[in-house]
């Protein structure tokens, strides 16, 4: 009998998985990815439409409303994180075709979501007192308050919202939400303008009245999503009739769990932005309604970021669950790659056209002098800022859940605070200063998070 045949050892290791880009994957995060972008920003587009019809009743009133708003968003990017874990948990139910556990996990979603609002909007009663505290001056404390105040009361509706998309892209439906949205921000827009500058027998009622808009259509939102849920979704009865065993404290531990790394992650980051708010309103009006209008630039690139953060962290996971540590890099290195090439387009353009941009929220020649060279830098900032979130998603594809979060304490609240403070009133660089500390803290951030990334793509070769 013939001695079956010997098969070589290896002569070498197999070799790490490398970190390269790869077209069919960029197709792939490409599909996942663009709900996901159309869905924040079509959130975040309606303070963008709120801002540049703020931006042309002044500067004064633009700083009034920037400061009322950023109480509101801090409380409002806390409460995105910690449903985060509803959005994981319910999309592996939907995988485990349980589709009633998705409908329980979505009812604590919730939940979860009117306390977060409501305590928020609670907070922002005392608005007028809190920014007083916090050393601005009365007039400015009063007209922000007053913003905060109304504004805070959206905070229940959007959290519901955000629960309810949750539950919808879990379950393949991406684009309802988005057409949600799209209604919500014709809405927006024309209650906003409607309101804001009178009309149709009403008076104008300036920031106040487009506050009172966004309110309007952030109700309308959350409405449309739990109608489309309750009574229009194809299969909606597989996901079962409310119980008060649904809010069981124990069946939602893992769902929380979650969202407390990612809830901890997003407030401390915008509770970091917060601050470079306040220096800002220390430095002036001016400065304020200078810094709003870059910010504002910026938070609206940063969606992309979300979104291909997103979906690079649904397909590392995947090739998680496969035990396939190349396809993993692979999708790594694709969406960093990706999101790259997408932003610098968008530096270019900023960098050529910074008084084009800047007037789209104002027409002030004196905060235009202030705003247009800073609007220069956005593209820069927004490709470093929103690298650190793509990175930080691809490390939670990884498994890794609490570095990116320790990653952005250090950069954000030790180094970006006080290099803000130091640059735009300690150095008087005004709103120029603050935009140029958040630059540092993000090539801060994404070095650590690139280099963790290599150390663990290296540890699964």
């Amino acid at each position: 009998m013939n001695a079956p045949p010997r098969i070589a050892a290896p002569t070498h290791a197999p070799e790490a998985p490398r970190l390269r880009p790869d077209r069919a994957e960029a197709g792939a995060l490409t599909r996942l990815a663009l709900p996901i972008i159309m869905a924040r920003i079509g959130l975040t587009l309606m303070l963008v439409a709120d801002n540049m019809i703020v931006g042309h009743f002044g500067a004064g009133p633009l700083a009034a409303f920037a400061l009322g708003l950023m109480l509101v968003q801090t409380s409002q990017m806390l409460g995105l994180g910690l449903l985060m874990g509803s959005a994981v948990e319910m999309a592996a139910a939907f995988g485990r075709d349980a589709l009633d556990e998705v409908g329980r996990i979505w009812r604590r979603a919730l939940a979860y979501a009117l306390a977060i609002g409501f305590a928020g909007a609670a907070l922002s009663q005392a608005a007028p007192t809190i920014f007083l505290a916090l050393g601005q001056e009365a007039a400015l404390a009063a007209s922000a308050g007053e913003i905060a105040a109304l504004f805070g009361w959206s905070l229940p509706p959007v959290l519901v919202y955000v629960a309810s998309i949750g539950l919808l892209e879990a379950t393949g439906r991406p684009y309802v939400g988005v057409a949600l949205l799209i209604a919500a921000n014709l809405v927006n827009l024309g209650l906003g303008l409607l309101l804001g500058h009178g009309g149709l027998g009403l008076p104008a009622l300036g920031a106040f009245g487009v506050t009172l808009a966004t309110l309007i259509a952030r109700i309308t939102l959350a409405g449309g999503a739990l109608a489309y849920i309750l009574l229009l979704m194809p299969g909606r009865q597989a996901l079962g009739r409310p119980r008060w065993s649904d809010h069981r404290w124990a069946d939602g531990r893992r769902q929380r769990r979650i969202g407390y790394a990612e809830g901890l992650s997003l407030g401390i980051e915008s509770g970091a932005f917060a601050s470079m708010t306040l220096f800002a309103g220390w430095a002036g009006a001016l400065q304020l309604a200078a810094y709003t209008i870059s910010i504002n630039l910026n938070m609206l690139m940063f969606m992309v970021a979300v979104g291909i953060g997103g979906a690079a962290a649904v397909r590392v996971s995947q090739a998680r669950g496969r035990g396939d540590p190349a396809a993993m890099a692979r999708s790594a290195a694709t969406a960093l790659l990706l999101y790259t090439g997408v932003m610098l387009v968008v530096g270019i353009a900023f960098l050529a056209l910074p008084g084009v941009f800047a007037g789209f929220y104002t027409g002030e020649a004196d905060l235009l002098a202030v705003t247009t060279p800073v609007v220069a830098g956005i593209g820069f900032l927004s490709l470093i800022d929103g690298a650190q979130r793509v990175v930080a998603n691809i490390l939670r594809g990884y498994g890794d859940t609490w570095l990116p979060t320790a990653s952005h304490l250090f950069a954000y609240v030790a180094v970006m605070v006080p290099a803000g403070y130091l640059l735009a009133l300690g150095l008087a660089l005004g709103a120029g200063g603050l935009i140029l500390a958040i630059a540092l803290a993000s090539v801060l951030a994404t070095g650590l998070l690139l280099a963790r990334l290599v150390q663990l793509k290296n540890r699964r070769s």
